[in-house]
């Protein structure tokens, strides 16, 4: 512990002049935009932008999910489409995502949302307004679009954005890369719509006053946490051994627990308050599993006679459709939750008809 909080301290004092130049380039790129030196316009659908100021994970994708779930109660099931960028995938330009896409070909987190939300149109584009053009030309029935990690997309001019703060990792005390996690200046937050604290427990004080004291007093603070569903297991149609689909946890059960995400050590502890986690493996997020990572997992799980590989929700998007011959998976899935929902909704609803009475006014 000592050494790390070494380790910590050090890079946060040499990184001291490489944060102050890269704040530079980034007010100056900011600066730009809100001049109108470098354009900024609307997209060719209504956008809600989610985004963050610091890398690593705030649950930008459960937040994504859950977005379009609310927007489709108003505006009805298959009104609501997905873009994102597609982080991490081989390929480039515009395509869609289906269930049956692969993480190389579309990026692990769109291909999560079609598999959890099939009736909506999920897109990967890395211009967002030409992906936003490309959707309304060929889903006609799209009226909202939750453009998934385009905070700081500034050639998009959102209809409404929301900014992802976690609660665990306050931007207040943080610093700009590399001293710190900030991807983008503080001050980039008082741009957002609303603000999201996420991973929050049930019981929370004054949001306002703990994590965005400077925000504007007329711009909402929401709060959400998150909901662990029972465990699943991979592929969709394996049964487990008590011959459901659904895996019930069983703390006598040796597993090995593998996780390629931002902070994956929480999904780790979580899982020892459940099982045996006889092995550990950590991977950087975003991590292409291969060939060789599936036999080294199958040979660990055979050896020490464990009854299963337990993984998250996003990594088991990176494994073959198929499975692995041989190996029980089992991944988690989660979901996140609003701590006042009907005050988001009406929130959301406010973005949805303001929209529609500005472009009334317009046409």
């Amino acid at each position: 512990m000592f050494r790390r909080r070494i380790q910590h301290v050090l890079a946060r004092t040499l990184g001291w002049l490489p944060a102050q130049l890269y704040g530079v380039v980034v007010r100056g790129r900011h600066m730009l935009y809100d001049t109108g030196l470098l354009p900024s316009k609307e997209g060719a659908l209504p956008t809600l932008v989610l985004g963050n100021l610091t890398v690593g994970g705030t649950g930008k994708t459960p937040l994504t999910e859950r977005l379009v779930l609310d927007l489709e109660d108003a505006l009805g099931k298959g009104a609501v489409g997905i873009l994102s960028r597609g982080y991490g995938r081989d390929t480039s330009g515009f395509q869609w995502v289906t269930p049956q896409s692969t993480s190389a070909a579309a990026g692990d987190e769109p291909v999560m949302l079609a598999r959890k939300l099939p009736h909506a149109a999920v897109a990967v584009c890395e211009d967002r307004l030409a992906g936003l053009e490309r959707m309304r030309a060929e889903r006609p029935e799209l009226k909202w679009v939750v453009c998934d990690d385009a905070f700081q997309h500034r050639a998009l001019k959102p209809t409404a954005s929301m900014l992802l703060i976690d609660s665990t990792q306050p931007i207040a005390s943080d610093r700009l890369l590399p001293a710190g996690r900030l991807r983008d200046v503080p001050e980039r937050a008082l741009a957002a719509d609303a603000i999201i604290i996420t991973r929050l427990d049930e019981i929370h004080g004054d949001l306002r006053a703990t994590f965005a004291p400077a925000f504007p007093k007329d711009k909402p603070i929401f709060g959400t946490h998150m909901e662990t569903d029972p465990l699943l297991a991979w592929p969709g149609d394996t049964r487990c051994a008590n011959g459901d689909k659904t895996a019930s946890p069983d703390q006598r059960e040796r597993i090995l627990a593998v996780a390629g995400i931002s902070r994956p050590e929480r999904f780790m502890d979580r899982l020892a308050g459940r099982f045996q986690v006889v092995r550990r493996e950590a991977f950087s997020d975003h991590k292409a599993f291969t060939t060789n990572d599936f036999k080294r997992w199958k040979r660990i799980v055979d050896s020490d006679r464990l009854h299963a590989l337990v993984t998250t929700e996003k990594d088991v998007v990176r494994m073959p459709l198929e499975g692995i011959p041989g190996l029980s998976i089992r991944y988690e899935p989660m979901h996140a939750e609003w701590q006042e929902p009907n005050e988001l909704t009406a929130w959301l609803w406010k973005q949805v008809q303001r929209h529609t009475a500005d472009s009334a006014g317009r046409s």
